[in-house]
């Protein structure tokens, strides 16, 4: 499904909204009730004619409409930014059904992860480092907000399920006199049957930056999570 935008190649509003017009009409023109069973979601015929899709993204029940092309958030939460809204659709539009593979992949090991390396690398692995490096177990905190459930993996480790087949793995290693801290973001090996290259920037990047945020707000104050 190949289409003349990339989520990195969009730096304007307009440009945005171009880009979630023509999902939706790639959406529009499927079969809706395929592409929700593929993706881990479920169909909701209306009387009205109206056909909904309901998704789970990030902790958030979402409900995509169709024809009209509302995306909502359900039980009063707030609605999810333009940019994540491209991202729910294209996973829609990609997604195969396959099962996930089980193996935790490096972004650099996927198809295409070379290119956007540089992006990945600022945005998401070199930020993630920066503010959790020094102190590994407050990820685990800002992650148990987020339902993160913790890995045993490097010092600090945790799971994410993004979207119903998308989970992505934190992992932080403590420095020393001799190593500054290293910490990567993961992926299951099967994403590229559900998310296009620059699509897993922009899911990575908001991740990492809502546990920042969880981090900096104070908010985390839990006892950290046991591994299991």
């Amino acid at each position: 499904m190949n289409r003349p935008y990339g989520l990195s190649m969009l730096p304007k509003q307009e440009n945005y909204q171009i880009a979630r017009q023509l999902a939706m009409e790639a959406l529009r023109k499927s079969n809706l009730m395929e592409r929700a069973r593929r993706g881990g979601g479920w169909y909701e015929p209306s009387p009205e004619g109206e056909v909904r899709i309901g998704l789970r993204y990030l902790g958030r029940d979402l409900l995509l409409s169709f024809p009209g092309g509302m995306i909502e958030a359900q039980d009063g939460q707030e609605p999810i930014p333009l940019r994540e809204e491209i991202l729910v659709l294209h996973y829609l539009e990609k997604a195969t059904g396959s099962p996930l593979a089980g193996r935790w992949a490096s972004f650099g090991e996927i198809p295409g992860g070379a290119f956007y390396y540089p992006v990945f690398l600022k945005r998401c692995k070199s930020a993630l480092v920066k503010f959790f490096g020094e102190d590994p177990e407050t990820l685990w905190s800002a992650a148990a907000e987020e339902r993160g459930e913790p890995l045993g993996l490097g010092d600090a480790g945790v799971k994410i399920q993004a979207l119903p087949f998308v989970p992505l793995a934190l992992i932080l290693w403590r420095g020393d006199a001799e190593f500054p801290a290293e910490g990567n973001v993961l992926f299951d090996a099967s994403v590229t049957e559900y998310l296009p290259v620059e699509d897993m920037v922009v899911l990575a990047e908001t991740v990492v930056w809502k546990l920042i945020k969880k981090k900096n707000a104070g908010s985390p104050q839990r006892t950290p999570m046991t591994l299991r």
